[in-house]
């Protein structure tokens, strides 16, 4: 009981915050004076700057003449929407105010309309914020007109950070140093189990391996920060992985009777690129292509938020090449089994 009622609370204070800011964001509005049609007369968020936000964040628009708006809408049967820059976001409002005239909306990025968010939310590393323009309209028609001299501009915040943030960023920090100390202080991205103290070499297909599950990682929590999308990877994205866990899982069970032919490790870039025989043109095919499509995947999460959608080729591509290796690999381990 003594849990449960302080967890009561908590929930009470953070509904009793999310109340204050609301209702400071509506008195932020200061809307421009009223003509006698219906127009949009001011806008105002929730931060301490009623006019920058970040997405999913509420916002308040003052319009003039609501009561006309929304009877227009009923007679049209469609419902008061959230406009930006002229588009139909498709948000409608979750509070209406006909006594002072204020709609509230999320600014919210669903499925919908994750296109339209698209060229806004663009490259939020480099360019951090932009400002749109907001106004309200019935779905299917033209937003309602500005007022004169209100100012209905807000600038985006792209990045969401706070102390969650901070908390995930720490998780992936830990993740890559514990992957990287793993790969060096054991055997868990070597070919086999390191015997007398002879360091096998590392495996091509763990390491790729390995290196896809790291990225995908980081992007989905990249996106997740930015966005709030949690439903990101593309199948593309999970037959890219599936490619490359059967390239270990095939690449180590060739390599477990090979201990008669067992070289030792030569570090770690000459063990991905090199066999028995030297540098090999089928291990830097592989490798080659996993920079390649690293590049493209990289680009794509940090400029556009999204993970690419490789198309059959690209996966028939490097399904080949991990392909190749294996074949090559094949012959190795029959020659090691005959000596």
């Amino acid at each position: 009981r003594r849990w449960l009622s302080i967890a009561l609370l908590l929930l009470a204070g953070y509904a009793h915050a999310d109340s204050d800011l609301l209702s400071a964001a509506r008195r932020r509005v200061r809307p421009a004076p009223c003509g006698s049609t219906s127009a949009v007369a001011g806008v105002a968020g929730v931060n301490a700057n009623p006019h920058q936000l970040y997405l999913g964040a509420w916002t308040v628009l003052a319009v003039c003449n609501l009561r006309t708006l929304i009877d227009a809408a009923e007679a049209a049967q469609a419902p008061i929407t959230l406009f930006v820059e002229g588009i139909d976001t498709g948000n409608t409002p979750v509070g209406v105010d006909l006594e002072s005239g204020n709609l509230t909306f999320v600014l919210d990025r669903t499925n919908d309309n994750r296109e339209l968010w698209r060229p806004f939310l663009y490259d939020p590393l480099f360019d951090p914020e932009v400002s749109v323009h907001l106004s309200v309209g019935i779905r299917g028609e033209r937003p309602l007109p500005r007022v004169p001299g209100a100012n209905l501009t807000i600038r985006i915040r792209k990045l969401f950070v706070d102390w969650t943030t901070w908390i995930w960023l720490g998780v992936l920090a830990a993740v890559a140093v514990i992957i990287l100390l793993s790969a060096v202080r054991t055997d868990m991205l070597r070919d086999r189990v390191t015997t007398e103290g002879v360091r096998p070499p590392y495996s091509l297909g763990r390491t790729q391996m390995a290196w896809w599950f790291f990225l995908v990682v980081l992007s989905f929590g990249f996106i997740w920060m930015v966005t709030g999308d949690r439903d990101t990877i593309p199948p593309s994205v999970l037959g890219l992985m599936g490619i490359s866990a059967a390239t270990a899982v095939v690449a180590s069970a060739t390599a477990r009777d090979e201990s008669n032919a067992a070289r030792e490790s030569a570090g770690w870039w000459r063990d991905l690129v090199s066999d028995e025989n030297g540098v090999a043109l089928e291990r830097l095919q592989v490798i080659v292509w996993t920079i390649v499509l690293s590049g493209v995947f990289c680009t794509s999460v940090v400029w556009y938020l999204s993970m690419p959608d490789f198309d059959a080729t690209l996966l028939a591509l490097m399904g080949i090449s991990s392909g190749t290796y294996l074949g090559f690999r094949i012959p190795q381990k029959s020659a090691a089994s005959a000596d």
